[in-house]
Formats: structure tokens, sequence, C-alpha cells
């Protein structure tokens, strides 16, 4: 069952072979269930050239966020052949890659 726009935590939409997803809501559990990645990826199996994650009106993120990232990473940049880019994160998801290493699996546009 979909997920009514006005609850969904993120909004998705494709311009040619570019895959854009805004994360509009902090991610929290209250905003987000643990399958937003699996939800999108059954929706927008691409092929994409680029995955863009626009990360600009957020702060905080939960487990459920990184988990989700290296789930969307995973299925969209299997063999190199596609970007996945994280636009203007915060300082503290920043960290936080960086912390478990995932910092370098990621094209990160900074605020």
């Amino acid at each position: 069952m979909d997920t009514p726009d006005a609850l969904r935590a993120y909004d998705i939409w494709t311009e040619g072979s570019r895959l854009t997803i805004t994360i509009r809501k902090e991610f929290d559990i209250g905003n987000l269930h643990q399958d937003w990645a699996q939800s999108i990826i059954v929706q927008h199996p691409g092929p994409f050239r680029e995955v863009v994650i626009d990360l600009s009106h957020i702060g905080i993120v939960s487990s459920t966020f990184f988990a989700g990232v290296m789930q969307l990473h995973n299925t969209y940049v299997p063999n190199g052949s596609t970007q996945l880019t994280l636009l203007k994160p915060d300082n503290r998801v920043l960290r936080t890659l960086t912390m478990m290493r995932l910092d370098k699996l990621f094209t990160i546009q900074a605020r």
C-alpha cells in the first residue's frame, strides 16, 4: 500500500537517466518506516546514470536512513556505472558517515 504524500518523508522524481530523492522531513520513526529504500527501488528500478539524495532540508537522521542509503547504493551502484550523490548533508550526517567509513562510497556535495 502506498503511503500518502503528506505522510511520506521523501519526494522522488526522474529526469532522463537521473533519479532524485529529496528528503523533506527529519528521518525518525515518526516520519519514515524501515522499508523506505526498498519502496523506492521497487517503484524506480533504473538503470540510472546518477542518483541524487537531496538532504538540504533536514538535519537529524536515524539508523534507518543509513541502512536505506546503503541499500540504495548496493542496488544502484553495483558495478560503478552509477554515481550516487548526497546533496548538502548536515555536518552530523557527514561525521557519522566518516566514522562508519561510508563517506568514500558517495559523492558528497557539502552545504
